[in-house]
C-alpha cells in the first residue's frame, strides 16, 4: 500500500514539474534555448538589411516614396539606425512631407546628438522659404551652429547661416558669414553671389561685378575643381554631405542664372540681384525671424 502511495506521490511531482516546464515566460525559454533566439536575430539582422538595401536602389533611381516605404520597413527592425532615419527623413523632405522629415530627423539626433548631418537637414528645414509653415529662423541659426560646432570642416552650415542673416536684413552678419565660407572654399558659388549682392546694395558696383565674374566662373569650371557647392561642402572640396530640395534654395543662383555673365555686369546682372532683393522681401514680410 505504501509502494503505491509513494507511486502516486512521484507521478504527481513529475507532473507539476512537466506543467511548470510548460508554463514558462518567454524569456526563460529564450534562455533556455539559445540557439533559437540566436536564429531569430541572425533573420531579423538578414531582414533589415534586405529592406535597406531596397531602399537604396529605390532612393538612387530617384524613387523617393518607394525608398520611404523601405527605409521604415527596415527601421522596424532597427529603429536606432542612423542612416536609415537620415535618408527616411530625405525622402519625405523631397515630397514634400516636411512633418515626417522632421520626425524622422529630430529621431536621429536624439539617437546621436553629435549628428551634424540630422543638425545640419533640421536647419534647413527650419530656414526653408518654400515651406513657410516651418521656417523659424533662430532654431535654424541653433542647428546650422550645433552642426558647425560637431563638424568645423563642413561650410555649408556657414552659408546658411549667411542667408539666415540675410533673411534677417543683418547684411553686416552675412557679410562674416560669407567671407568665412569663401576663405574656407574659395569655389563657393552663392557665397560670392551673395557677396556680390552685398555689393550691389551698397552701392559699390565694381566690387559687385568682381564677385559675380568670379561666381560665375566657378559656375563655369573656369578654376581648378571648381564646383557649385551643395550644402555640406567641406574645405577639402568633398562631395556635399546633404542634398536640399530646390524648393529651399530658390535664393541661389545656379548654372542658369549665371551662365549669362562674363564680366559681371549687364542686364543679366542687374536681373540676378534684383530678383534676389525681391524674394528677400517679400520672405522678411511672411516668415517670422
Amino acid at each position: 500500500m505504501r509502494k503505491v502511495a509513494g507511486t502516486v506521490v512521484a507521478i504527481a511531482v513529475l507532473f507539476a514539474v512537466v506543467t511548470l516546464l510548460k508554463q514558462r515566460r518567454p524569456e526563460e525559454a529564450d534562455t533556455a534555448d539559445p540557439g533559437g533566439a540566436m536564429v531569430a536575430e541572425r533573420e531579423r539582422v538578414r531582414d533589415f538589411w534586405d529592406a535597406y538595401r531596397e531602399a537604396t536602389a529605390f532612393r538612387i533611381a530617384e524613387q523617393p516614396v518607394e525608398a520611404a516605404a523601405a527605409y521604415r520597413r527596415a527601421l522596424a527592425l532597427n529603429p536606432g539606425h542612423q542612416d536609415a532615419l537620415y535618408y527616411l527623413g530625405n525622402m519625405r523632405f523631397d515630397v514634400g512631407d516636411y512633418a515626417a522629415a522632421e520626425q524622422a530627423w529630430r529621431r536621429l539626433v536624439e539617437v546621436d546628438p553629435t549628428n551634424a548631418r540630422g543638425h545640419s537637414q533640421l536647419g534647413l528645414l527650419y530656414s526653408c522659404v518654400g515651406a513657410p509653415a516651418f521656417v523659424q529662423l533662430h532654431r535654424a541659426a541653433a542647428e546650422f551652429e550645433r552642426a558647425l560646432a560637431i563638424n568645423r570642416e563642413e561650410t555649408g552650415s556657414l552659408l546658411h547661416l549667411g542667408e539666415i542673416a540675410l533673411l534677417r536684413g543683418d547684411l553686416a552678419r552675412a557679410d562674416s558669414y560669407l567671407d568665412a565660407v569663401v576663405g574656407s572654399n574659395y569655389t563657393s558659388v552663392p557665397a560670392y553671389a551673395y557677396k556680390a549682392y552685398l555689393a550691389w546694395k551698397a552701392g559699390a558696383g565694381s566690387e559687385a561685378a568682381r564677385l559675380l565674374a568670379t561666381a560665375a566662373g566657378h559656375a563655369r569650371g573656369d578654376a581648378p575643381a571648381a564646383a557649385v557647392p551643395g550644402e555640406g561642402d567641406t574645405r577639402a572640396g568633398r562631395a556635399p554631405m546633404v542634398t536640399a530640395s530646390s524648393t529651399c534654395r530658390p535664393m541661389r543662383p545656379g548654372r542658369a542664372d549665371l551662365s549669362g555673365i562674363s564680366d559681371g555686369t549687364g542686364p543679366a546682372a542687374d536681373s540676378l540681384y534684383r530678383a534676389l532683393d525681391s524674394l528677400l522681401e517679400r520672405a522678411r514680410r511672411t516668415i517670422p525671424r
